[in-house]
Order: structure tokens, then sequence, then C-alpha cells
């Protein structure tokens, strides 16, 4: 087998392969946000399941779980691309999302969040921890509670890098 090289700041695209995650929080001033995140996976199992994702801290979203200490992470399904490349574009920073992209919701069971309808999944969490390493933060939560559909791994949106998305296949 023949390997290519690959520019080592190019290496987190091999690993950048997992399911998106919108995260849907509440600002300081009282308006629900979302921002899609790539980055973003299981961090312990027990005594209760814990997340982390990579943000920006100069993100409107970071700063909202700054100041409320908890969040959701909603699934978002392949069904719902343009509502993560919307939310995606824009800052919540001045910008309702869910009323400039009319987005229907269903309330957050466990947290102060808005969840989008349709996603395959959420999960209601409190801020554990946040870790600033260089240019990002990693945040760690911890779940409360959890709800899926009962197909939701089938059905998750997963982000490659730049505009490669896909879902996942079939199983073997």
């Amino acid at each position: 087998m023949e390997y290519k090289t690959i520019n080592p700041t190019d290496a987190y695209k091999l690993l950048n392969c997992g399911g998106l995650v919108l995260v849907c929080t509440l600002s300081p001033e009282n308006r629900y946000n979302l921002a899609p995140i790539a980055w973003n996976c299981p961090l312990d199992y027990e005594p209760v399941s814990r997340v982390l994702f990579v943000i920006d801290p100069g993100h409107q979203t970071f700063k909202n779980l700054e100041s409320s200490r908890e969040f959701t992470l909603a699934l978002p399904t392949y069904h719902q691309k343009e509502l993560v490349e919307k939310t995606g574009s824009v800052s919540g920073a001045k910008l309702d999302k869910y009323k400039a992209f009319e987005i229907p919701f269903h309330d957050a069971v466990d947290v102060d969040a808005r969840i989008p309808d349709g996603v395959a999944a959420s999960l209601d969490c409190r801020l554990v921890e946040i870790l600033r390493i260089g240019s990002v933060a990693i945040i760690a939560g911890e779940v409360l509670s959890a709800r899926a559909i009962p197909n939701a791994w089938e059905l998750r949106l997963h982000h490659a890098g730049d505009d490669l998305y896909y879902r996942p296949g079939n199983r073997v």
C-alpha cells in the first residue's frame, strides 16, 4: 500500500469526521443561540456521561457558556444541513438566529435552551470545566439528561472539513 504525505497543518482532517452538534445556549441578555460545532466527542461515561467540544473563545456561544454554565448539544440530521450552514454563517452576538431563520424549536428539559425541532437527539449539560489552549477553548460538560429518536445514529450529519458533509453509511 502506498501512503501519501499529509501536511501536519491538515492532519486534523483525518480525525475530524464525527457528527456535528449544535450547541444551544442562552445569553446574559436572554437571547437564545445555537452554533454548529464539528470538533466534539465523549469524554467519560462513569459515573455519568461527559462530553467535550472545542470552540473559539471569541464566539458568542462561548460567552453564553461562561455566563449560564449550561448548554444543550443538539445532534442535527442530514436533512438539517441548511440549518447548520445558516446558523454557522452569522454571529449570535446581536442576532436572534431562531427568529432570523424562523427555526421551529422546543424547550430543553433540564437547562434553559431551545432545541431545533427535528434533531436526531439532544443532551442537556451543565458546564464542568473550560480549558484554554492557545487560541481555542475546550468545553467539558456533564450530561444531565438525553433524548434520541430510535434511529438517531443513522440520521446524524457529519462534517469532514470544507464543504464535505456526509451521513453514516450502511452497517457492516
